[in-house]
């Protein structure tokens, strides 16, 4: 058994006020805390453990005390709960912790939190998917601050509605979303809130309709990519990334500008995919090794390719570098050549992934060895990439299986 009340120190300070503390029992043992308010005996109820109404700051300061019962009952509750011994210190202490967080700690502050952690650990790419999404709900609500209690059920459904009414696609929301919803279960984990908190258990962003359809060239309008003749060299350059990454398990270009030389090995390269940090190696064809040869870097550089402009790059300039080349020596070109090749598809350099995947599938190689070869952790990741088989490969693989 616990038993805590609010009540007066027994010594006044210089002005003639005595603290305001928190008196504990446990286990015949007491201890007391002060909450950093004072107030004079004359201003104080023993009955209802309150400031009176003579106390000229009694609503703040009454305000406080009850968030701090709030706090208390949450902990006390959540030792209860799982069956957890503590003492006296134990509760204490933590109530130190808690307390001081959750006075400290808007939303929107705890964010920024998170993408400074992102940003500090080289993970440029989603500290900015995060910073989106934080303006995003900024602008939402017309204001810099806002607390964790503001993002409720209805305010979600709200924000969403918000983010179609700007245009934005389904896919686009859902990343919000989620990027929301990990910023809750963080806050969790980290004791700054609780899980009656947490706005998900009746949002659910499965009610997202997301189409799971992505851009890709089938075999053979990959074969008229490769025949295709370049009008200059910026269209060169932008179908022979696409190649590049279309047969070498579909790299991303991040990657692709940072590969060394050092991971040749013979007719190999190995390399660590920067997004999940596995392995991958794959061998070099006559298209792969002639992208190499045309586009090699300076003898004197460390890198394959000649993309990046210092030998000792940051994690923000390769984001920027790899979006710039991106933006206006590939994807603008790829768009281009797909008009000419007379290819009714939003083709960019990231389809050669979902190209280099989806004919995998279409070949009947198995979910678990595209995943491999992707570098990717997990099959939902992997499924995410794969597009429908269309129905006349359906109709020869169930023929052949019910001949």
């Amino acid at each position: 058994m616990i038993t805590y009340n609010f009540t007066l120190a027994p010594k006044e300070n210089v002005n003639g006020e005595k603290s305001i503390i928190i008196s504990f029992i446990k286990d015949r043992k007491n201890t007391s805390l002060s909450i950093g308010k004072t107030c004079k005996e004359k201003d104080w109820s023993f009955e209802t453990s309150r400031v009176k109404k003579s106390h000229p700051n009694h609503n703040n300061i009454n305000k406080f005390i009850d968030r701090r019962i709030k706090i208390i009952d949450e902990i006390i509750d959540e030792y209860d709960k799982n069956g957890i011994f503590f003492t006296l210190t134990d509760l204490t202490s933590k109530l130190k912790t808690i307390s001081g967080r959750k006075l400290t700690l808007t939303y929107t502050k705890f964010h920024e939190g998170v993408i400074d952690d992102l940003n500090k650990a080289d993970k440029i790419g989603t500290a900015q998917i995060e910073k989106d999404t934080l303006n995003s709900l900024r602008r939402f609500f017309r204001k810099r601050e806002i607390g964790f209690n503001e993002l409720d059920y209805v305010a979600l459904k709200k924000f969403e509605s918000y983010c179609i009414s700007r245009g934005n696609k389904q896919s686009s929301i859902a990343i919000r979303m989620r990027t929301l919803r990990s910023v809750f279960n963080q806050a969790i984990k980290s004791q700054i809130i609780t899980e009656k908190q947490y706005p998900f258990k009746q949002y659910k962003i499965s009610q997202l309709k997301v189409s799971g359809k992505k851009e890709y060239l089938n075999e053979n309008e990959m074969e008229l990519l490769k025949t295709y003749e370049p009008k200059d060299e910026k269209y060169g350059f932008a179908r022979d990334m696409f190649l590049f990454s279309y047969y070498s398990r579909g790299i991303n270009f991040l990657d692709l500008i940072k590969l060394e030389k050092s991971a040749l090995n013979g007719e190999r390269i190995n390399y660590i995919r920067s997004k999940t940090g596995v392995p991958v190696s794959f061998k070099l064809n006559e298209y792969t090794h002639n992208i190499i040869q045309q586009y090699c870097s300076k003898e004197d550089s460390k890198y394959i390719f000649n993309i990046i402009n210092t030998e000792n790059p940051t994690q923000v300039y390769l984001k920027n570098r790899s979006k710039k080349v991106l933006t206006y020596y590939i994807n603008q070109q790829l768009k281009e050549i797909m008009k000419e090749l007379v290819i009714n598809k939003h083709i960019s350099y990231y389809c050669a992934r979902h190209s280099f995947a989806t004919v995998l599938k279409f070949n009947n190689i198995s979910i678990e060895t595209i995943r491999e070869a992707l570098g990717q952790k997990d099959i939902k990741s992997t499924m995410s990439y794969l597009n429908t088989l269309p129905d006349n490969k359906l109709d020869r693989i169930i023929e052949d299986v019910l001949r």
